[in-house]
């Protein structure tokens, strides 16, 4: 059977639909790259990009050896250790790592890396605004080009190069995008009239999105995990009432299930040594460095400051941009538009709408993740406490990372308003999609020119070059930093040693004991995990020195071989087995609970 003209005209108008989306989103993944294109050996100073290409020369070098996951950087510290993969998640490295293994030079593999989160990032923002939006394709993709070409995204990614968090960033839409998910999935049918699963009041559904989401963030960046955390309770406690809705309050525990079981192989080691010892990074998080931006730091249309020692000397670009700005006032006049005309027509219950109050929901937060980052948030008084206030707070460490979620949140504020205005005048939506891109090629190709030319460059094809080390966040409070250990098993007591090998960061050494027996000290950090055996296979116990070096126990009248290495404690290697398993389900019943959706549609 032909299709009728009016299908004939609905196929091409979603071609042409279709066409505008990938140009759009190609378009702004192509502009987010402008300094990869520009140089892509570009090396800020004072910034992080030397510390990650560090992590993944490290992670190879580990993964090389034969520890997979990797829980320790072996290599790191002239060889002495680093556990920063249990505080810092890695696992998005795993594929710049592959790559520098391969022989990829490591810059590149690096740049790889950012294409490859540039690209996550518009598909996962175009997927998320387009269920926010119930499937509006060029509202969304619009919100996707706005939030690939913001100011603090390309900070982040080219300025600061801080890896974990525009990793972080790739994946908020779609928790936030879950999180109001929960709120709003017993509403039976969305703005168009259309049932979806999503708000069929599926409990698990709803929860499993959240949970996934929060998951993929904390995989991503632990910091800006916990701030949406903070952010979500003080969402939650403010809609008390709705959250405490049965199946709300349902979805949220499943949400909280779903986030323990699929994060479980990253908690778990991370809060076993939590509970073993203390590290300095729990000293750092009293402390706040840098500056506090301003409201002109927070709102200026084209970026300021320098690409070069910004964070903590001088200011850096701490802009929302000039399409967010513009989001933020177009969609507060509109509101008072709206509102007026509700009120001098005696509809005022009529503006209070679903998807009103939550545009006003996301403005408000967008407000106060801006507050807190600026200079006007009490940062001083709450570091002067030092109690568990400053601890919750000034763990965060920058003031701006709350730019990051302000972002996130505008983008969704403005797909809500570009639907809401395509609705009732089409072209006049159109006409604001086009500024709104205008608005974020402007700053993000500035953005990105000045940091191509005001940093120096470097192309880095080994880590060697570099020098293996690390920052001192992760170490044991005990440990010696100032020391310069020797590759050599130091004996304490009667012991002797008698030879040593080194391979794959595995330690074999030929030891005798006399009457009184003693200790065998290894140059690596005291990590938990290290496990001595002797020849028959028994195991010496090990002890962390007053320095915080590993020592295994030689009893007195020993002789013969110990090997030493580093084996995961078996509950680590059960939740290693958790996660990918509770991975695996839950994507099963996402897609179960899609193809419902779509079924139910069809239905309608």
């Amino acid at each position: 059977m032909r299709p009728s003209p009016e299908n004939k005209n609905g196929i091409k108008t979603q071609d042409r639909e279709s066409t505008a989306v990938l140009l759009i989103l190609a378009a702004g993944v192509a502009l987010s790259c402008l300094t990869l294109f520009a140089g892509y050996d570009i090396l800020p100073d004072y910034q992080d990009k030397l510390v990650h290409l560090r992590r993944i020369a490290a992670l190879s070098d580990t993964l090389k050896s034969g520890y997979f996951p990797a829980r320790i950087y072996f290599v790191m510290n002239e060889g002495t250790g680093y556990a920063m993969p249990v505080f810092y998640p890695d696992i998005f490295l795993y594929i710049p790592s592959l790559l520098y293994g391969l022989g990829v030079p490591l810059t590149v593999t690096y740049d790889i890396y950012v294409v490859l989160m540039n690209v996550t990032t518009a598909t996962v923002t175009y997927f998320s605004v387009k269920a926010f939006t119930g499937g509006r394709r060029i509202v969304s993709s619009v919100a996707a080009f706005i939030y690939l070409l913001s100011v603090y995204r390309l900070t982040d990614v080219y300025i600061r190069d801080a890896a974990g968090e525009y990793t972080a960033m790739a994946f908020l839409p779609f928790a936030i995008y879950g999180f109001w998910n929960v709120y709003t999935s017993g509403s039976g049918r969305d703005e168009h009239g259309e049932g979806s699963a999503e708000r069929s009041g599926d409990i698990f559904h709803s929860g499993c999105i959240l949970g996934l989401g929060m998951f993929l963030l904390l995989s991503s960046h632990i910091l800006t995990t916990l701030m949406t955390v903070m952010l979500m309770g003080l969402c939650a406690v403010i809609c008390i009432r709705k959250t405490l809705e049965k199946r709300i309050f349902l979805s949220l525990l499943v949400s909280v299930f779903v986030f323990a079981l699929l994060s479980a192989f990253i908690l778990v080691p991370m809060l076993d040594y939590m509970m073993a010892d203390d590290y300095l990074v729990d000293v750092s998080s009293s402390v706040m460095r840098g500056f506090y931006p301003g409201w002109r730091e927070l709102l200026e249309l084209i970026p300021g400051g320098s690409g070069s020692g910004i964070a903590y000397e001088l200011r850096m670009p701490t802009a929302v941009g000039a399409s967010v700005t513009a989001v933020l006032l177009a969609w507060a006049f509109y509101k008072a538009a709206e509102l007026a005309v509700c009120i001098k027509a005696g509809r005022t219950k009529e503006f209070f709408s679903e998807k009103t109050v939550t545009g006003i929901l996301f403005f408000v937060f967008t407000g106060i993740t801006l507050f807190v980052s600026s200079k006007y948030f009490p940062w001083t008084y709450i570091e002067s406490r030092q109690d568990a206030l400053t601890k919750i707070f000034c763990s965060v460490q920058f003031s701006w990372r709350y730019i990051g979620i302000a972002t996130a949140l505008s983008v969704f504020i403005g797909a809500a308003l570009l639907a809401e205005v395509s609705d009732r005048k089409n072209s006049f939506g159109r006409a604001l999609c086009v500024l709104l891109i205008i608005l974020s090629v402007i700053p993000g190709a500035v953005l990105q020119l000045r940091a191509s030319e005001e940093n120096r460059r470097a192309f880095i094809t080994y880590g060697e070059e570099i020098g293996i080390v690390s920052d001192e966040l992760y170490f044991p409070v005990s440990w010696n930093r100032d020391a310069d250990y020797e590759r050599v098993p130091e004996s304490y007591g009667s012991v002797s040693v008698n030879g040593f090998g080194i391979s794959d960061h595995k330690w074999k050494v030929s030891v005798s004991a006399g009457d009184e027996g003693g200790m065998l000290i290894f140059p690596l950090v005291s990590y938990k995990g290290y496990a001595a055996e002797g020849p028959s296979g028994n195991r010496l116990e090990i002890l962390s020195t007053p320095d915080g070096r590993a020592a295994a126990v030689i009893p007195a009248g020993f002789s013969g071989e110990i090997s030493l290495r580093f084996i995961e404690p078996y509950y680590w290697r059960l939740s290693e087995l958790i996660s990918p398993a509770a991975f695996v389900l839950a994507a099963v019943f996402l897609c179960r609970g899609r193809s419902k959706a779509q079924k139910h549609i069809r239905r309608k």
